[in-house]
């Protein structure tokens, strides 16, 4: 009886088919070449939709903090510092003291509230293109959400830079706002695609798990990008003529579209694998 078994088990276990070189071994190269062509195959008409809402958000992004500047350098300018203060009388350096003191809040709210336009912004905008982007039913419902997620997300990154800039010394500051800069990118980039697909604020902890977990899947394709924006950024830097700078501005503006594909695509394949 045993015998038997033991027969008819191993002739079962000869009929299965053994698993080959190719599927038993993960070949990262011909994997990321089918998520980039299948990516790009999804690009269609609406790249050009989400080309004009990424150059409107930039270049009303741009005109607001030129704006804000502007008025605050006219407040700076109308702000009176006597050279000797030290004539001044005690109520006279006490009103200048009041002046400085309102001109410093002014700043710091004003700031505040650029920053939270901007993020009103970017979740209109930036909500819209990453739902064109991964092919998600645009709603009130989805960009209230993405509004919620961004508050929180951009507010971090946001806060985390301008504390880099208040305490790290100024020779080593640029180093880490570039590096948080980088940061925030990266974990960025997984974060929307999986937050489209599933629109809760778990999402960030999804994707900050994913980017640490499976960093050696994102990290050559990352590179990659990084690679081919600084060289796009050298070249336009070499055009010299009217509107050089504006022609560089749109052709990063459809890089950039292009990758979104891209990395929307590499995140939910990455996700997939245990």
């Amino acid at each position: 009886m045993n015998k038997s078994h033991k027969s008819s088990r191993e002739s079962v276990l000869r009929k299965m088919p053994k698993p080959s070189r190719e599927t038993a071994k993960f070949n990262f190269f011909d994997w990321n070449n089918k998520i980039l062509v299948s990516s790009f195959r999804k690009i269609g008409l609406n790249i050009l939709l989400i080309i004009v809402l990424d150059f409107l958000f930039y270049s009303l992004s741009g005109y607001l903090i030129i704006f804000w500047l502007q008025k605050i350098q006219q407040k700076m300018a109308a702000f009176n510092l006597p050279t000797d203060i030290a004539s001044l009388g005690y109520s006279k350096m006490q009103q200048l003291a009041n002046e400085a003191n309102a001109f410093y809040r002014m700043v710091i709210l004003s700031f505040i509230l650029i920053l939270i336009i901007l993020i009103f912004l970017a979740s209109i905008l930036k909500g819209v293109i990453w739902a064109k982007t991964t092919n998600t039913k645009i709603s009130f419902r989805l960009i209230s959400k993405f509004l919620a997620l961004n508050l929180i997300w951009m507010g971090f990154w946001f806060a985390l830079i301008i504390l880099i800039s208040l305490l790290a010394e100024p020779a080593s500051a640029p180093a880490f706002m570039v590096t948080a800069i980088i940061a925030g990118l990266y974990f960025t980039n997984t974060l929307y695609p999986i937050f489209m697909k599933k629109p809760h604020l778990k999402s960030i902890f999804s994707a900050v798990k994913l980017n640490i977990a499976k960093i050696h899947l994102f990290l050559l394709p990352y590179a990659v990008i990084m690679l081919l924006l600084y060289l796009l950024v050298q070249l336009g830097r070499l055009l010299a003529f009217s509107y050089s700078s504006l022609l560089t501005g749109v052709i990063l503006i459809i890089y950039a579209a292009a990758v979104r594909y891209y990395v929307s695509a590499l995140a939910a394949e990455v996700e997939k694998i245990r």
